[in-house]
């Protein structure tokens, strides 16, 4: 049984009877002239049937408990394949996602509509992910417009979340694949540690690691990559990138590899000479504290929310300790953010973050950071975290973020 074959199956198990089911893999997106922007599938389409293309449709009845799937995907014209290659052919399409009933696009809206107007089907089972973009076009409701169009008298069901609930605990082989994406990007960082006292600029430090991960790996970048020297480092999505390092102590580096669609996140703050001063050592050692205990106490029935509040009272004690504030409150101007998200085939994966219980199989970041802008002062360190049955693991661990370790490793190339 292939992956996406028993992705489905957890699926299925979840939706009513009687039902119908449309997931959508998206459409391009023209950014200027004859130009698209780079294809970015659907992810809950994607964990369904493993297909990474564009106007690609997953349909499925299941009537009395039987289950009966068809996909639709384009039909490759011999020109178009000339010029900008070929879409999946039919028995492609079959191997990787495992759906025995392939068709062409042309025939989706005449089998859409004989399925939602078949006898017995009551319910009409659609990704209804809210687009939080003014003038993106929200898939979703366009499905569920055309559905309407057909028939009033079916109910409709959204099933984002039972497709992200069932995404947020991972299988072994998504487990392998993370960690594969985690230790490209360790491979990376270690390549910009060696060569960072040489460089000039962000956009350098940028450049390299991205250089790095696909010749590694052919990794994409997880998120456009975060290079943040000195007061830059206070700002939480910096995307400038343009910044001399000259006169700067530290950089802080928000980044990650790709690697077969799942997405690693990391955050090192590293000295650029290759010794942190002494006040970026008290604050930078503050935040590895909190990273390290943060990571000791994740355990399946924790929630987000409580490692949330821990950050922000261990925060608040190592500041008052060092006389970086004068009041517990004063933490507020100083960490901002949340201490964990989600992470899987999306960078910061959909889920119920403060509400729901940390189980076995989930991948959660932890990111204390500490930000000073008047000091030129930012520091925030990321791991991986996968929680097992009876604690964690942490995916990241072999990515050094010791002040001796990070001062050792880059003396020996400088």
């Amino acid at each position: 049984m292939s992956n996406y074959v028993n992705n489905r199956q957890k699926l299925y198990k979840e939706i009513p009877d009687n039902s119908l089911v449309v997931l959508y893999s998206g459409a391009l997106k023209q950014c200027s002239a004859d130009e698209n922007y780079p294809f970015k599938v659907n992810t809950n389409f994607y964990y369904m049937t493993g297909i990474d293309q564009d106007n690609a449709y997953l349909v499925v009845t299941k009537v009395r408990g039987e289950i009966e799937e068809h996909l639709f995907i384009y039909e490759n014209d011999p020109i178009k394949v000339k010029w900008i290659g070929a879409y999946l052919y039919p028995n492609e399409a079959k191997e990787i996602s495992g759906v025995e009933n392939i068709h062409f696009i042309k025939e989706f809206d005449a089998y859409l509509l004989k399925q939602a107007k078949r006898k017995g089907i009551k319910n009409i089972c659609l990704d209804l992910e809210k687009s939080p973009f003014e003038g993106q076009v929200d898939f979703g409701k366009v499905l569920k417009d055309k559905v309407n169009a057909y028939c009033y008298d079916k109910k409709i069901v959204d099933i984002y979340q039972t497709i992200t609930l069932i995404r947020g605990v991972k299988e072994d082989w998504e487990i392998e694949i993370y960690q594969k994406a985690v230790d490209t990007t360790r491979l990376a960082l270690e390549e910009v540690m060696k060569e960072l006292p040489s460089l000039e600029y962000e956009y350098q430090v940028q450049g390299l690691f991205e250089y790095q991960i696909k010749k590694i790996s052919n990794a994409g970048v997880s998120f456009e990559t975060i290079a943040a020297c000195g007061k830059n480092a206070a700002i939480l999505h910096y995307r400038t990138n343009d910044a001399k390092l000259e006169g700067k102590n530290m950089i802080l580096l928000d980044l990650g590899a790709e690697v077969g669609k799942y997405h690693a996140d990391i955050t090192r703050t590293y000295p650029i000479k290759g010794k942190y001063g002494e006040l970026e050592k008290k604050i930078y050692q503050s935040v590895l504290d909190c990273n390290k205990y943060i990571i000791s106490i994740i355990k399946p029935g924790v929630t987000i929310m409580d490692l949330q509040k821990e950050t922000v009272s261990f925060l608040a004690n190592e500041c008052l300790k060092h006389g970086l504030i004068s009041e517990k409150e004063g933490i507020r101007n100083h960490y901002f953010h949340g201490i964990s998200h989600h992470i899987g085939l999306d960078t910061h994966d959909p889920h119920p973050r403060y509400a729901g219980t940390l189980v076995p199989g989930m991948i959660i970041s932890v990111e204390p950071g500490l930000y000073f802008e008047d000091l030129g002062i930012g520091v925030r360190i990321e791991d991986d975290i996968l929680v097992t049955e009876d604690g964690c693991k942490n995916l990241s661990k072999d990515i050094i973020k010791e002040i001796d370790e990070i001062e050792e490793f880059m003396a020996k190339f400088n």
